[in-house]
């Protein structure tokens, strides 16, 4: 999630009071409930916003907000209304500036259509694939976002930059709608940073998973607060903790997390991965999904969590344990975390901002950010933008859209230094990320 701080991190008085303000019985948010405990860790506290004002929204049970902290409960309920407030920004609304054309038809720049992920002849043929190809030829909607290389305008598939598009088109089949790239903040230059960071995110899951990559193994000299406490949790708990270095030459700290416990028939295993500004705080974040999500696979009718929570429940059987043998195997290596460590991303939002500018230009990547900020969320003084940046590898739950054919998935792992897959080597299993 772009707006969640890093652990130990709480929200800065600004960003709290804007996100405050958003709840209401005729608010964004219309109410924030608390969750259950999760025993044995009483630091940790979990939440829920639900949104009120989405307007006729296809997927409800996709526009709410979560939220999960160890500083309190207060925290945990800020984390769920600002999830939130990313689902709302995604929406579909009445008067959203948008225009019906082909790229041809457009006037100023477009997005360079042909550097969209797209699935390969495979996929297309399987009889399964939920999207089909981009047909220059079909008129589509577009909305206008910003260039973040050259600070211009670019128009950008409305299908990539709203994901909650209402009755999309058959043309705008080629694009799997997720929230993958939102973000919210009181800082609008640090809301683009972690739309990036997102991305980058959702890039890395999928080039691990998909290629199999053998990541090094970390082990943290000296984990912060946050950190060891989960890890003792974990401990107590008997669950075995595996952290991996899933940084990319996108240079975003990022920890692919592994936990496996033998007594849970349940969940066996379960992946989290998430980006911070250095490795620690990346290790926490992908916990801190870790931990509280172990629940979801006891409750007495775990399929109502539908394609998000398939993969990760077939993954987590007891049977599919041999599936992670290409990270647990201990093919990688391991390295240990001290100081100075992996370089960490710039904590000034303009410095970190310039380093991932700096990052997309050497590998030739085109960024945009769409200002999804509404008028509720401007009078709280929020920004809420969507970045897309179609050269990196999409993230998504379907087993047969997975884009197969996109250049990054076979680039990408040259680029770090591993073997390289064909198509027909990629892991045949579904996507195990939450």
């Amino acid at each position: 999630m772009g707006v969640v701080p890093p652990a130990g991190a709480p929200f800065g008085d600004e960003l709290a009071a804007g996100l405050r303000a958003l709840v209401s019985p005729y608010g964004v948010m219309s109410e924030v409930l608390p969750g259950a405990p999760v025993r044995g860790l009483g630091r940790l506290s979990l939440a829920s916003a639900r949104i009120g004002g989405a307007p006729g929204v296809e997927r409800p049970d996709e526009f709410r907000g979560a939220g999960r902290s160890l500083d309190g409960p207060e925290q945990a309920a800020l984390t769920a209304i600002a999830e939130g407030a990313e689902r709302y920004a995604g929406t579909d609304f009445p008067g959203d500036r948008e225009v019906w054309a082909t790229a041809a038809e457009l006037d100023g720049r477009v997005l360079d259509m042909s550097a969209v992920p797209r699935c390969s002849p495979r996929e297309y043929r399987s009889g399964h694939c939920p999207v089909t190809p981009y047909d220059p030829h079909q008129r589509i909607r577009w909305n206008q976002g910003l260039d973040l290389a050259t600070r211009e305008p670019m128009w950008v598939p409305a299908v990539m930059a709203r994901h909650g598009v209402r009755r999309p088109a058959d043309a705008e089949g080629f694009w799997n709608r997720i929230s993958t790239g939102y973000a919210v903040h009181s800082d609008p230059v640090e809301a683009i940073v972690r739309g990036i960071a997102e991305v980058c995110e959702r890039d890395a899951a999928a080039l691990t998973w998909l290629q199999m990559l053998p990541l090094p193994r970390i082990t943290f000299d000296a984990p912060t607060d946050d950190l060891s406490a989960l890890i003792e949790y974990s401990d107590r708990h008997f669950l075995e903790t595996y952290f991996f270095d899933a940084t990319t030459d996108m240079g975003v700290p990022t920890v692919y997390c592994v936990q496996t416990s033998e007594y849970d028939e349940a969940c066996r295993q379960i992946v989290g991965c998430a980006t911070g500004r250095d490795l620690p705080q990346a290790a926490a974040k992908a916990l801190l999904e870790s931990v509280p999500a172990r629940a979801l696979f006891h409750r007495e009718d775990p399929g109502s969590f539908g394609l998000i929570m398939a993969g990760a429940e077939l993954m987590g059987k007891a049977e599919r344990r041999q599936s992670f043998d290409f990270l647990l195997g201990g093919h990688g290596g391991t390295r240990r975390h001290g100081t100075p460590g992996r370089p960490a991303l710039p904590t000034d939002s303009t410095a970190a901002l310039e380093q991932l500018l700096r990052a997309l230009r050497g590998r030739g990547m085109q960024a945009v950010a769409v200002d999804r900020t509404t008028r509720e969320l401007k009078v709280a003084g929020l920004t809420a933008v969507c970045v897309v940046i179609p050269a990196l590898q999409p993230l998504t739950f379907h087993q047969h859209g997975q884009y197969r054919a996109h250049p990054r998935l076979y680039e990408a792992p040259a680029h770090l230094g591993f073997p390289v897959r064909r198509e027909e080597e990629l892991n045949p299993w579904p996507q195990p990320f939450l």
